[in-house]
């Protein structure tokens, strides 16, 4: 359903959970063997080889050019080449604080200051507090292997970094959006 109803649509013809054509496999991006667990152990999945299971938070691969074409209709408002996906108001709904005052904070909060959760994406609310470059408004997510996106709404503007190294993917984060807003001069 997701292929059909997204993927497909949006064109996204190089996402998927697996790739088995052996053309495409040449293209995958592989972390270094010493930088393949993520936390306390847990190790990448072979792309190459299907599973009974498909992860319901996780675990597809794409190139760059797929996951811009998603961040453009989120950005867009849901809207891509013409065609809707998503409402206004989901996707408003979507980039709202959904913790408020009734969530409490716990020691493995990815986020950090300054963001709160919306549905499936950290959302800025403070201009301030974060202590990453970046709007009121603007929401992000990354992967766990480095993959990285958010959407500034405020700039009019998304960006999609693409990487594999589990090990690295924190500082890189900060990095690549300090060096995006530093470029920003209008």
């Amino acid at each position: 359903a997701l292929k059909e109803m997204l993927l497909d649509s949006l064109g996204m013809v190089d996402t998927s959970f697996y790739v088995t054509d052996p053309a495409k496999q040449r293209r995958l991006a592989e972390p270094f063997s010493n930088d393949r667990t993520i936390g306390t152990g847990a190790v990448f999945n072979d792309p190459r080889v299907v599973r009974k299971y498909e992860s319901g938070g996780g675990g597809l691969v794409g190139t760059a050019d797929d996951y811009a074409r998603f961040l453009q209709m989120l950005a867009n408002g849901g809207t891509l080449e013409g065609k809707r996906f998503l409402s206004p108001k989901t996707i408003a709904y979507m980039t709202s604080d959904h913790m408020g005052d009734v969530i409490r904070r716990g020691p493995y909060d990815l986020m950090g200051p300054g963001y709160r959760f919306g549905l499936g994406f950290a959302v800025r609310t403070d201009a301030g507090v974060a202590p990453i470059a970046g709007s009121p408004g603007d929401y992000y997510w990354g992967g766990a292997g480095g993959t990285y996106f958010w959407v500034d709404p405020k700039e009019k503007m998304f960006v999609v970094f693409m990487m594999q190294s589990p090990s690295k993917r924190v500082p890189y984060r900060s990095l690549i959006r300090n060096m995006v807003y530093a470029a920003i001069v209008e």
